[in-house]
């Protein structure tokens, strides 16, 4: 029988109670998220706390997390109050739609939900944290532009098509395509997901990268390792 927790370095994600379960491209984006030097973080659609987490273990700076289903919230809440941050992480039961802070935000990051159309399975929670009907990309885009600093970042994740689609939706919305990583499963795998920022600034181009979770001989890739050796327990 497998664990119902995930075992980080320093903190453990339970996650038995959650539509979401911890994933390699979830994890991927916690530690490609870069740190804002000042201000606030907001992690929409927190799940288990994962996102929250790892860049609390990083980044000295309070962080807002939002989470709609009340069986991940209550997951989220437990994972917080259990790690090393947890006078750092504040925790709302809440909508995207619903969300009014009073302030603004220097990082948004979300890993979103992306299926639309698509059969689902009996599992409700599961099929909220995998389906976009809460939270369609309309309303993410919206609600970033309305919550984003100046010289705020918005980074989100998802299916090459989907990507696509959301950066045109962004691009119409008035914000700008800045660093972006590509994430396929072998160095010559189908891309898997890409992950990319997005911020309302002037900016003359961005960068982007690539990066396969395993080397051509099955092991983690040497990128794969930089960027996660902090937070897992065999790297």
């Amino acid at each position: 029988m497998p664990n119902s927790y995930f075992q980080f370095k320093q903190f453990r994600i339970e996650q038995g109670a959650a539509g979401m379960k911890v994933t390699t491209d979830g994890c991927l984006l916690g530690a490609t998220v870069p740190c804002p030097t000042s201000g606030r973080v907001l992690d929409i659609g927190a799940g288990t706390g994962l996102l929250s987490l790892m860049l609390a273990q990083r980044c000295a700076l309070p962080i807002d997390a939002i989470e709609i289903n009340g069986d991940a919230y209550g997951q989220a809440k437990e994972n917080i109050a259990n790690s090393p941050w947890a006078d750092r992480i504040h925790l709302t039961h809440t909508s995207l739609q619903d969300y009014s802070p009073g302030h603004l935000y220097e990082q948004i990051i979300c890993n979103p939900p992306f299926f639309a159309g698509h059969h689902k399975g009996k599992s409700a929670n599961k099929n909220q944290a995998l389906h976009s009907d809460t939270l369609p990309m309309k309303d993410l885009v919206e609600k970033a532009v309305e919550l984003l600093s100046p010289k705020g970042q918005l980074w989100v994740m998802y299916p090459e098509a989907e990507m696509k689609e959301f950066t045109s939706l962004a691009i119409r919305y008035g914000l700008k395509a800045y660093l972006g990583l590509t994430i396929t499963n072998t160095p010559k795998g189908k891309v898997f997901r890409k992950i990319q920022s997005f911020t309302p600034m002037r900016i003359p181009f961005g960068t982007y990268g690539e990066i396969s979770i395993r080397d051509e001989f099955g092991e983690y890739s040497t990128g794969f390792t930089i960027l996660l050796k902090d937070y897992y327990l065999n790297l």
